[in-house]
């Protein structure tokens, strides 16, 4: 079978199982769970960082990707979905392109989001304002087929060969999504959070945990995750031809990413 349909037959069937799946479980609950919340980003942004944070805490339980797939009824999905939980607390995670590319079923992406918020959802919108470090980030995980790691396999991080086709797929399509999600969450009630201020450096990881908790109704707890970066600061340490990438983002409409990105200063982790 070509890759292509294959991942289309996935995309589709595979989608639509796991919805059947969903709608079949026995539900443990007839009311909603008191605080319920989406948490909608770009992948690569931190979203497993800061669910695996949030489902340290007890009185939370936040799915994944339940939208990773095209859905016949996604509203019904997300309401079967959380039906499952006796948490006070649910939540799951929406990345962008699932919402624009994946769920056409939707005659409207941004009234989905209206009507989570409608239902009760809370929106947290957490965003990466670095394109160039954040299709950096996607190239790097993309070579490597590992989107995650621990403490215990993060030496184990050898530079690539970057493409500068594959740079700019990725620069074109963050600055395309980053475009989307504005118009998606403009005027809805959101609390906004970014990578680089808030869960970059593991010193604000504290502070950002108690901030959402608060924007949560619950209480303080202390971070718990043995998830770190995977992608190495230095360019030079990323990248086996760092200056051929300095050289081609320069001359792009992206220069500015890489004027405002120290890439050779050394990783703090």
């Amino acid at each position: 079978m070509m890759p292509s349909l294959a991942k289309t037959l996935n995309a589709y069937y595979a989608g639509y199982a796991y919805e059947a799946a969903q709608h079949l479980r026995p539900t443990v609950r007839s009311t909603p769970p008191e605080t319920r919340f989406v948490l909608f980003a770009r992948g690569r942004s931190g979203t497993t960082l800061l669910l695996s944070m949030l489902n340290a805490h007890p009185a939370v339980e936040a799915d994944g990707e339940i939208l990773r797939r095209r859905a016949l009824c996604p509203l019904q999905l997300v309401k079967q979905c959380e039906a499952q939980t006796q948490a006070s607390v649910y939540g799951f995670k929406l990345l962008s392109y699932q919402l624009r590319s994946l769920q056409t079923h939707l005659p409207d992406r941004r009234a989905f989001l209206e009507a989570l918020v409608e239902q009760g959802y809370r929106v947290l919108y957490l965003r990466r304002q670095n394109l160039l470090r954040h299709a950096l980030s996607g190239l790097y995980a993309e070579h490597r087929r590992r989107w995650h790691q621990t403490e215990t396999d993060a030496a184990d991080r050898p530079a690539i060969r970057v493409r500068r086709d594959d740079l700019f797929r990725w620069l074109d399509g963050s600055a395309q999504l980053r475009r989307f999600e504005q118009e998606a969450i403009g005027g809805l009630p959101h609390l906004s959070l970014t990578y680089e201020e808030h869960l970059e450096d593991p010193a604000c990881h504290a502070d950002t945990l108690r901030r959402v908790t608060e924007w949560l109704n619950l209480d303080p707890i202390a971070p718990d995750t043995s998830l770190c970066k995977t992608t190495p600061r230095r360019l030079s340490e990323l990248a086996t031809n760092p200056d051929d990438v300095r050289r081609w983002v320069a001359a792009s409409p992206y220069a500015h990413f890489l004027k405002a990105t120290r890439l050779d200063v050394p990783n703090r982790e």
